[in-house]
């Protein structure tokens, strides 16, 4: 009993040793899997700091969901007030928001993300509460915006863990990795015909063939930070360093031991098999299940946590069904905080069946019956005997 008790200490100790085999000078610091979400490693992730320019990812990411690549930012009257300013904007200049956002996270112009927050919200105040309300709904509970550049402003503080859930959702737009991984771009704007050229900032893309983004910052109070993203083999990993002494060797130093601990397995391709789904009023009681999206599993190399598979279906799935109708979701966990949802598929097609005469019919002929109906075509012809006619229609928002 002692032995294998001492084997199970060596063994605990060694993973713990594995957890921090790497040194971070940055007082806050967080890796997620870009795809789950699942934290791989963190460093006092919830303590709320300042964080300088990458506060721009949100302000970039709102800027998308709001407009249209080809909708016109006008800056205001006082943009020339603005501190700090990068893009040197004069009142009246126009951009278009495709160019406003290679500015913003290129060049990291303050002067734009107030550009960017009078065009969307009427003013900066109001464009920090809609930053606010974004964090929430992305269930941030550790983050208080009030500028939309991270000017620095004592009420200004994000946590790690929040500003890597931030990224997080940002990289899901083809739009925003497309600007965050270019090194150097031409704009167009109304004013300045000379200042056209803009280079990013992030010059750890030069460095690191793998890194796709994402936002450097810095300020005196702030220290240095970063929000960085590199993909290897297919798997992403998000890093955040926060107030910071050398963030280049804190995100290298992340990234490496990220890649090197953990694998990235396919649990399960596309139309696959997951669960079996029960059926109302149908030819078939059941059918398969099959997953939409594609699912790959992250974990600790050396281990393999099982996963567990939750379904939630249709209320009062009933038949017809057609082959690729979506019938619910499914939540696959592991308990070590890996989680990830996709919509389940119809495997099969499925007629309805009247429970009294056992009859069935197909969703497209109702269609046919109902069209022939509707033209007089069919007669229906009474003897001694009533006919009943089932309907049932599914749908699923």
């Amino acid at each position: 009993m002692t032995t294998i008790r001492n084997l199970l200490i060596l063994a605990a100790t060694a993973l713990a040793a594995g957890a921090s085999a790497f040194d971070v000078s940055a007082k806050s610091a967080i890796i997620i899997d870009a795809d789950s979400g699942k934290v791989l490693w963190e460093k006092d992730a919830d303590t709320p700091r300042y964080p300088a320019s990458t506060t721009k990812i949100m302000t970039a990411m709102l800027l998308i969901e709001r407009c249209l690549p080809t909708d016109v930012i006008v800056a205001p009257k006082n943009i020339e007030e603005v501190k700090e300013a990068s893009l040197h904007l004069k009142p009246g200049e126009k951009i278009s928001v495709k160019d406003m956002l290679y500015a913003l996270m290129l060049r990291s112009a303050n002067d734009g993300c107030v550009a960017v927050a009078e065009h969307i919200s009427g003013s900066v105040q109001a464009f920090a509460k809609l930053m606010n309300d974004r964090a929430k709904e992305l269930g941030c509970t550790h983050t208080n915006f009030n500028n939309p550049n991270g000017l620095n402003d004592p009420k200004h503080t994000i946590s790690a863990r929040d500003l890597a859930t931030i990224a997080r959702q940002a990289m899901k737009y083809d739009q925003f990795r497309a600007v965050v991984k270019t090194q150097k771009v031409t704009i167009e704007r109304s004013s300045d015909s000379k200042d056209l050229l803009l280079t990013n900032h992030n010059k750890w893309l030069a460095k690191d063939a793998t890194a796709d983004g994402i936002k450097t910052g810095w300020t005196i109070p702030a220290g240095r930070c970063y929000v960085g993203s590199a993909t290897r083999n297919g798997y992403r990993v998000i890093t955040v360093v926060l107030k910071s002494e050398d963030w280049q060797v804190d995100h290298q130093n992340m990234l490496n031991w990220a890649f090197k601990n953990y694998d990235r397995t396919l649990y399960a391709k596309k139309g696959d098999t997951i669960a079996k789904a029960p059926i109302a009023s149908g030819s078939l009681k059941e059918i398969p299940a099959k997953i939409k999206n594609e699912v790959f599993h992250i974990a600790r190399k050396g281990t393999e946590p099982p996963v567990a598979i939750k379904t939630d279906y249709v209320p009062n799935l009933t038949a017809p069904i057609t082959s690729g109708q979506e019938i619910g979701t499914v939540t696959l966990t592991d308990g070590t905080g890996w989680e990830v949802k996709s919509p389940l598929l119809a495997g099969a097609d499925v007629a309805y069946v009247a429970a009294s005469s056992g009859t069935t019919t197909t969703k497209a002929g109702f269609g046919i019956l109902g069209g022939a109906l509707l033209a007089g075509v069919i007669v229906l012809r009474v003897k001694n005997k009533r006919s009943r006619f089932y309907a049932s229609r599914s749908s699923y928002f």
